[in-house]
This record gives C-alpha cells, structure tokens and sequence, in this order.
C-alpha cells in the first residue's frame, strides 16, 4: 500500500479517520473535525472522509449534502453496538490490561471497509481522529499519518484515577492508567506528526516523538457566532455538553451536590442541554437543590445561550481544551470553571473568565454574575476579545495545514 506524493507547493488528498460523523454539530470533537476539515477543503485541499455511522447520531439528508459539498468522498459505515457488549468490552480491556480505546469503536467489519477503502486510492496524508479510529488505521501507514490527539488521554485519565477516588470510574481509571500511556505512547512515537490542542499538552507528548507535536488548538467560527449586546435579565445558569461524556456527568454532579447550596440567588436556574443524557443525569436532576431542567439533542442551541446569564463548567476531570468556553466567549456569555476546565487556553482569571476551584467560591462567582450587569459586560467584551485574537479557526487552520504538508514533503 503507498501513498502519492504530490509536487512541492501543492496541495494534497487528505483522508479523515473519525469516530462520528463531523455533523451533526453535538460535540466538541465534532466541531474541531468539521472545522480542521472545512478550513482544508477551504484552502484547496481535496479531502475525503471515512466515518462509523451511529444511529441515535446519524447525520440528516441535508447534513449528508454538506459534507459531500466539501469531500471528494464521504463514507459512513454502520456501527452498533449494544451497551452490554460494550460493558464487556471494558471489562475484558481490564482484565487484559489493554487501553479501552483499542476496543470501544471497533468493528472487524468496519476495519476491514476502512483498510480496503485506503487501499484502493492514493492519498497524501491521513488525517487519524483519536486514539479511536488507530484500530482502523493500516500500521504501515502510521508513517505518513498525522494523529490528532484531541486530549492527552494519559492525562485525562490520570485526572480521573486522583479525581474519582475509589469510585468505580475511579478504579477503572487507575487500573487503565498504564495501559492508556502505553497505547498513547506508540502511536505517538509511530506517527509521522501528532496534533496537540495545548501548549500543556505539546510538553506532555514530546518526550515521545521530540520535534514531531504540533500545537492546532481548538477554535471557534467567529464569523459564525456573533456576541450578543446585552445582559439578559434573567437568573439561568447554562451547563451544556455530552451527557454521554463521564467527565461532563461528573462535573454536573459535582455543581448540584456541591456547589449550588452554596447559591445564595433563590431564584437561579439550571438549564442542562446536551446529547444522550444518562439515567444518571436525571438522578443528578432530582437532587438538585435548584430548578434544573435537562435537554437532550436540540436542533439549536442559540436560544439556550441567548437567555443565559452565564455558562458553568466545573470540570474536575479531562483532558485537552473546552470549545464550550470558546463558544461562550466568542457569544458574549461570561464563563465560571476551574482551573482544569480552562487549562491551556490561557484566559485570565477576573478578565476574560471567572475561575474558582472550590465549591462556596465557585457558587459566590454565580452569585456576583447574577447581580452584576457591569461585570458580565467586561467579561464578555474581554472574552470575545480573546477568541477573535488566538481561537479563529481561520487562523487555526494555517497551523493544521502545515503539518499535514510537513507531512507530505517530508519536512
């Protein structure tokens, strides 16, 4: 199997690896892949696609269209599978001391369409999402792949094992820590670039492949997004991401057992909005000492942002950066989270976001957003402010289209 290599000062073929596919817009890995996607198709690259296709996420008609207007290619190929087996699969993973990642999206089906499908065209680069799609990706091709990380999955579940304590996530994170660095380290060390989304993470993964990490952070359309005008006049409080997403459901709990008592505002609300809530996070819902509603998969998100007086992400467990604070700051919505929640994206404390990394801190800065108009509207002048400068994906594109031309000419 051999990849074309096209004249210097050309653009090339790229082929995407994915999960999921980059539309529906329901996640944060969604958006950086339709991004870095449409930024390279934008500058004259012809990109193609190869995605599984999940059916509680599967693109509409005229999603299809969309991405088939900027592909040379687009294959979706179904992949189910039930959350028993999956349960199975991670326990097997355990006891194997193998990383989760190797066998959580794996179909030998799919593999098998994958590889055939590389063979059988000529592409310059291949553009690998996650630690994910590594199963479906040819070995002999790893030489010639860039590998977009999307977090350090060494640190993400690092933060979990020291986070979660001896709770059952918990455990299963101590147990795969090793594991999850012995996976990242050799594809890291096998493939021709890697893509950081942090300086942090840049350090992080260094070691592994000295000179061959990249720092493509993650963005926002700021040409798309425009920020708001005014305050609402309103005591909602927005949390938003994957309810499917362990980090997201134990930084939901984490802000109703522990921090909303501290919420002085008896008239604040909790508007939860994300993909695929767990039962878990209607348990969450009933014990919440606010009113709380939970969204599931909306069409849109923009009336939800446009009532909120602010955006809240507690994170305490995770890897790699929050496009939900990009999206927020590039709106024109005041953010409050912890210190992980913005790590390596370097906003300022008081200016650009509120941080606190306690929970009677964390619910006094709610209640400072809630009465005060002046400081949401510094917030939000100096956040947009921020992401125009540093986080546009036009700019981000320049970076991410340079490696993948390192890639092809060999630099």
């Amino acid at each position: 199997m051999s990849l074309s290599r096209p004249e210097t000062g050309s653009v090339g073929r790229a082929a995407f690896l994915t999960h999921t596919p980059p539309l529906p817009l329901v996640s944060g890995e969604r958006i950086r892949n339709w991004s870095l996607m449409h930024e390279l198709a934008a500058r004259g690259w012809k990109v193609s696609l190869f995605s599984l296709l999940h059916a509680e996420t599967s693109p509409s008609f005229a999603e299809r269209a969309e991405m088939e207007e900027i592909c040379e290619e687009v294959v979706l190929e179904p992949f189910a599978i039930s959350s028993i087996e999956r349960k199975v699969r991670v326990a097997r993973d355990l006891l194997l001391g193998r990383a989760f990642q190797s066998s959580y999206f794996y179909s030998s089906e799919c593999a098998n369409t994958c590889r055939r499908w590389l063979a059988e065209r000529e592409f310059d680069v291949i553009v690998i999402e996650t630690h994910y799609m590594i199963p479906y990706t040819p070995s002999e091709l790893l030489a010639r792949a860039v590998f977009d990380s999307h977090n350090s999955e060494t640190r993400r579940v690092s933060t979990m094992a020291s986070t979660l304590g001896f709770s059952a996530r918990g455990l299963a994170a101590r147990l795969q820590r090793g594991a999850v660095g012995r996976l990242e380290r050799s594809i890291v060390t096998q493939a021709a670039r890697t893509l950081a989304v942090s300086e942090e993470e840049v350090k992080a993964l260094e070691p592994f492949a000295p000179g061959r990490i990249d720092l493509v952070p993650n963005g926002v359309d700021c040409e798309r997004l425009k920020s708001r005008s005014t305050v609402p006049d309103t005591a909602e409080i927005l949390f938003l991401g994957s309810l499917d997403y362990s980090a997201n459901v134990d930084a939901l709990a984490y802000f109703v057992d522990s921090i909303s008592p501290f919420v002085r505002r008896g008239d604040a609300t909790l508007s939860v909005v994300g993909s695929h809530p767990r039962d878990e996070v209607y348990e969450i819902a009933k014990r919440s000492t606010l009113t709380m509603t939970v969204s599931g998969n909306v069409l849109d998100t923009t009336p939800y942002w446009e009532r909120a007086r602010a955006l809240v992400v507690p994170l305490r467990v995770g890897g790699g950066t929050r496009l939900k604070i990009l999206e927020a700051l590039a709106r024109g919505v005041p953010v409050i989270t912890t210190s992980l929640g913005c790590e390596g994206l370097g906003l300022r404390d008081g200016q650009d976001v509120l941080v606190a990394d306690d929970a009677e801190n964390f619910a006094a800065c709610v209640d400072r957003l809630l009465a005060d108009d002046d400081l949401c509207r510094s917030l939000s002048v100096h956040g947009r402010a921020v992401v125009e400068a540093r986080f546009n994906w036009r700019i981000i594109g320049d970076a991410f289209e340079s490696s993948l031309s390192s890639v092809i000419h060999g630099a």
